[in-house]
């Protein structure tokens, strides 16, 4: 923030930048900049990237239906009806579809992917040695506040429980980063394919009728609860190496 809300100001304000284009080099800016200070700043304490991990292959090919099925899931969280205040940068967002492409597909999964599951979950899973719901929850609960929107904020916030429980079993950060690159894609494409009376209609009434939309989220729930399941059988994390900062209590309670 200390260094995105300057470049979003400068960029809008100064240069008369679109919006889309401030609030790309906001992202860049904001995320590239934390994970330059943290490197410096942790240097010796930097955790090894895992990039590939050990993702079963048939992982690979659900993942469209996966990740589907959980925004399905996710979908419910609009029926709540939380105040948001996102209108406008996105209204400006559909009028340069190639930036928002960028903002959204490309820029989002791999920086914050870095950041939230590469970097800090992993701390997190160190310093909490058998207690990896602890980890996944408070890095799932940075990725929620990270969005500044209620109703964004609490479905990152679920989406971030998912993703960092992925993570924990798989150790994939290209894992993660698909399965954000998928959500934000399929969201990418119903804000372009949506039409102005549908952006105000309940998402219920999209389907038709209420007991179909009911229907279709129950059968998604029944989906993504089998394809988790299958993922915890034919996925085990590794033993986690105990942080130095943990190590003397860890050790205190062994005696």
């Amino acid at each position: 923030m200390v260094v995105g809300v300057p470049v979003l100001l400068l960029g809008e304000k100064l240069l008369s930048l679109p919006t889309a284009v401030a609030l790309l080099l906001f992202a860049v800016a904001g995320n590239g900049t934390l994970l330059w200070f943290l490197r410096r700043r942790y240097s010796g304490r930097w955790p090894s990237i895992n990039l590939h991990g050990h993702v079963p292959g048939w992982l690979i090919i659900a993942l469209p239906v996966l990740v589907l099925a959980a925004d399905m899931v996710l979908s419910l969280i609009d029926l709540l009806h939380l105040p948001g205040f996102e209108g406008e940068p996105y209204q400006k967002l559909e009028q340069l579809p190639v930036v928002a492409f960028l903002i959204l597909c490309v820029a989002a999964p791999v920086l914050e992917e870095l950041l939230l599951r590469g970097v800090m979950l992993q701390g997190l899973l160190r310093n909490f040695p058998g207690r990896p719901w602890i980890a996944i929850g408070q890095s799932a609960l940075v990725f929620g506040v990270m969005h500044f929107n209620p109703p964004q904020s609490l479905l990152a916030f679920v989406l971030g429980l998912l993703l960092g429980w992925l993570y924990y079993r798989t150790r994939s950060l290209w894992l993660c980063m698909g399965v954000h690159f998928l959500h934000n894609m399929f969201f990418f494409t119903a804000m372009l394919a949506a039409t102005e009376a549908a952006k105000d209609k309940e998402v219920t009434a999209m389907f038709g009728a209420p007991w179909i939309y009911a229907a279709v989220v129950a059968l998604s729930a029944l989906v993504l609860a089998g394809l988790l399941w299958r993922v915890h059988q034919t996925t085990k994390p590794p033993a986690e190496p105990v942080s130095e900062e943990v190590q003397p209590i860890v050790e205190a309670a062994s005696r």
